[in-house]
């Protein structure tokens, strides 16, 4: 009995602490996050040494492995390092041109420009001028079908529309006419 009543004596303590909420000063509130911050800090700035440590010792390792090198060497693995740039470059702007002119196309079909991006990974302006005109082709036909599809309409099951027989307006009118 005495371990029920201290059994439930801990049930209503564990409830009434849970219950309560805490509440801070706004003193505790700006320590806290200033705690945060610096450790944001530190660590940012323990990520940025070691970037700049093994940029460093990059840099230390080329140079020590340009000085072992000879004239000639030297000037070939320069020269290759500027190809190597050049390249880099002219990839860019090739794709940047291809871009503008994959959008450009896009305006002209009459499609949005959202498609540009997925259709620059292709990389050839002919491929990618044959999957806009496929995508243009594509989207007529399922228009044209949506449009077909809601235009269409049942004939009135009541035959009122029927207009080939004897109550037929159009060929009263026409007799008339016919008639002078």
């Amino acid at each position: 009995m005495a371990e029920e009543t201290q059994a439930q004596e801990e049930v209503e303590t564990t409830e009434a602490t849970t219950q309560a909420p805490t509440t801070y000063t706004q003193a505790q509130l700006d320590s806290e996050a200033d705690k945060r911050a610096a450790k944001a800090l530190e660590t940012a700035k323990a990520k940025w040494e070691a970037e700049q440590a093994k940029a460093l010792e990059d840099a230390k390792s080329e140079g020590a492995r340009l000085a072992k090198m000879t004239e000639d060497e030297k000037a070939k693995e320069l020269e290759k390092q500027r190809q190597a740039e050049l390249d880099k470059r002219e990839a860019e702007l090739n794709r940047r041109e291809l871009s503008t002119s994959t959008k450009s196309l896009l305006v002209d079909k009459g499609l949005p420009t959202d498609f540009a991006g997925s259709l620059v990974v292709l990389g050839d302006a002919d491929k990618i001028k044959t999957a806009v005109e496929n995508i243009q082709k594509t989207i007529k036909e399922t228009v044209n079908k949506q449009v077909e599809a809601k235009l269409q309409t049942e004939p009135p099951k009541n035959g009122a529309s029927a207009l080939d027989g004897a109550n037929d307006p159009f060929k009263k009118i026409m007799a008339q006419y016919k008639k002078k």
